[in-house]
């Protein structure tokens, strides 16, 4: 009780990062310790001792601990004095089993004031695979009587890393045909994650996040020919081909599968929107595709 009061006396608060090593994990955090000056206690959540320590060395003024979402009894210990929740479901198939572990361990701590859930745009609908993991989770969540914010999230510009070597022979290979979208920013999404953290007003609030700008094919590879001074086409493979290339370079089948619906979303333009939520999160405006490309130019060229 009187770490409590003094808590509140003092406004800190101790923030609990799940999937902290991730890239939103760690532009999250990076937009934390930037922000905070040591106001708060950033814990992050990893699942091995080598991400930790390489989490500490970059930035020393965090806490690390160890767990495993499979396994809800390595979860008490991360959660000890936690006020702040920040989840970020990983690239797993059972991501609605990780979920549920995560915010029964909330419940179960007790002073857990706010859960924020990183998602995706459209999971109201459940249309699509990754649609229904994370709704699986914002459901649960919603019924679990914490404080609740969804952090929807789009395709992001720095996904673009993947299609570095089709950009340096001449081409963008994205199946999305005559479709269009709004790519968002990584660091863009740790900032805002920040942001909701450490202000108030988020309670039980859904946010969809998009980029900027709609963009087709065509003008995703005009950007690149812009920034990088080559020729750069715009070729939108079939879905078997797409499938074949994501199953070569080593994605589970379900996920390879799960990005080929994501993608006939964006082609039938089922996601051809930019939400202003972002921009108001930020308090400025968003990275536009030609920013982050210019800032990543040597992964192009």
């Amino acid at each position: 009780m009187l770490k409590e009061i003094w808590r509140k006396i003092m406004n800190k608060h101790t923030i609990l990062i799940i999937g902290a090593a991730g890239n939103n994990g760690i532009a999250t955090i990076e937009a934390l310790v930037n922000k905070q000056q040591s106001k708060d206690t950033i814990r992050a959540a990893v699942r091995s001792a080598d991400k930790a320590l390489e989490l500490e060395q970059k930035y020393p003024s965090i806490e690390t601990v160890i767990i495993d979402l499979d396994k809800p009894e390595t979860l008490p210990a991360a959660y000890h004095g936690v006020t702040k929740v920040f989840m970020i479901p990983g690239n797993v198939e059972n991501r609605k089993a990780h979920a549920k572990n995560a915010i029964d361990a909330a419940v179960k701590v007790g002073t857990v004031e706010q859960f924020l859930f990183y998602s995706v745009v459209g999971a109201e609908y459940e249309a699509i695979l990754f649609a229904r993991q994370f709704r699986a989770g914002e459901k649960y969540l919603e019924q679990s009587g914490l404080n609740w914010t969804h952090l929807r999230t789009i395709f992001f510009q720095d996904n673009f890393f993947g299609w570095a070597d089709g950009v340096k022979q001449g081409g963008l290979y994205l199946g999305i045909r005559d479709g269009s979208f709004a790519p968002l920013n990584v660091a863009d999404i740790g900032e805002m994650a920040a942001n909701i953290l450490i202000t108030s007003g988020h309670d039980n609030k859904a946010y969809n996040i998009t980029g900027p700008k709609l963009l087709s094919g065509e003008d995703m590879a005009k950007v690149f020919s812009d920034v990088t001074g080559k020729e750069v086409a715009y070729v939108s493979p079939t879905q078997e081909q797409t499938l074949d290339s994501l199953l070569s370079t080593g994605w589970p089948e379900w996920q390879a599968k799960g990005m080929l619906e994501l993608f006939e979303v964006f082609a039938t333009n089922q996601a051809a929107v930019v939400s202003p939520d972002g921009e108001h999160l930020l308090g400025r405006p968003m990275t536009e595709l030609k920013g982050f490309l210019t800032n990543n130019k040597a992964a192009f060229v």
